[in-house]
């Protein structure tokens, strides 16, 4: 692999990975060590497998607390599966997305320095990325059926906690069948506490990383933009986007002619480089106002045969879906952009028009 010239050298450090102009790119083949997350003094305490030491009697009693204490037995352990399960699901997930952010950070600063469009070493270490995303996704539903799991303990524990209740009124019983029965309520409430946390935790992390998650893709789909152009567009158009959109006027839209577009890309040869331009001009539309929608609209001229006007009106609409396309993959959410259709006299050749909503 040759080394990448440049006439300056320039230092950047992205994802505290501190790389030079003049190297060549790096990959994340270096074996990354194994996170390990160990569970604390209390869980292991709560969640020890044996069930309290119990005083056999003899009685009639005996024999149901004898049975409610293997059910507890069996709980914990399925309990204490669970819970490693999460730790080591969790341990992946740290794994995952360390060498995840890694490679983003290695292609961010790559083109930053700048490098050539369609640069067959970031084109693969985006597809590794983009394999390790999948895999953190895959991870995110492995939590969803972890969350099930904790909440069949939960039940169980609840019916269990009852039954333990319900054999203190059973006759037959010694003073010794109350106090095994103490011991089985005060660790079965130990294990409910324990339950209780990891389900919490479960969820804290199902939500996170799935924002996590949702958020990569989009910054995806425009770090594949910028490889395809060799250049940095910026951050995803996401970051800039209010939770909730603008409140769409009701007042009536005047035609595409009154109104100022804030971008217009006229496709008068092959291969239009419109998308940076597209980015920075949405970009600050969106630091004005991050609630604000766009309408993208195809322009046909007016001109010639109606056979004419039909394919010039087909052209107009398949590059404006092009760049609604573009917007989606640097970030816009859909439900922000919107697609018409116009002709206008004054147009010598195909246009699309960005307006402001």
């Amino acid at each position: 692999m040759k080394p990448l010239r440049c006439p300056l050298p320039l230092a950047l450090v992205v994802v505290g990975v501190v790389l030079s102009g003049c190297q060549v790119f790096q990959r994340s083949e270096a074996p990354v060590q194994r996170i390990e997350i160990p569970p604390s003094a209390e869980e292991m305490a709560a969640l020890a497998t044996a069930p309290p030491r119990l005083t056999a009697t003899g009685t009639v009693v005996d024999s149901r607390v004898q049975q409610l204490g293997a059910e507890l037995g069996a709980l914990k352990s399925s309990v204490n599966g669970t819970a490693q399960d999460f730790r080591t699901t969790r341990a992946a997930i740290a794994d995952l997305a360390g060498r995840y952010q890694t490679l983003v950070g290695n292609i961010t600063a790559r083109l930053q320095v700048g490098t050539t469009p369609g640069n067959p070493e970031l084109i693969s270490a985006w597809s590794e990325a983009q394999g390790l995303l999948g895999q953190l996704e895959q991870n995110v539903g492995r939590l969803s059926a972890l969350s099930t799991r904790a909440a069949a303990n939960a039940s169980t524990a609840s019916f269990l906690q009852s039954s333990i209740r319900s054999a203190y009124r059973l006759s037959g019983g010694v003073d010794q069948d109350h106090r095994n029965l103490d011991l089985l309520e005060d660790d079965t409430n130990r294990t409910i506490v324990a339950i209780e946390r990891v389900l919490n935790e479960i969820a804290d992390d199902v939500s996170r990383q799935s924002a996590t998650v949702a958020s990569e893709r989009r910054t995806m789909g425009s770090l594949a933009l910028s490889i395809n152009s060799g250049r940095m567009y910026g951050a995803p158009l996401s970051t800039r986007v209010a939770a909730v959109p603008a409140a769409v006027p009701t007042r009536p839209v005047p035609a595409a002619a009154q109104r100022r577009a804030l971008v217009t890309i006229r496709f008068d040869r092959p291969d239009v480089a419109y998308r940076q331009p597209l980015y920075d001009a949405v970009s600050a539309a969106l630091d004005r106002n991050p609630g604000v929608q766009f309408e993208v609209q195809g322009v046909a001229p007016a001109r010639g045969e109606p056979a004419d006007q039909a394919r010039a009106a087909n052209d107009a609409r398949r590059q404006a879906e092009g760049v609604v396309r573009s917007l989606v993959e640097m970030g816009l959410p859909s439900d922000r952009v919107s697609l018409s259709a116009a002709t206008a006299r004054e147009a010598s050749v195909t246009e699309v028009r960005v307006f402001v909503r």
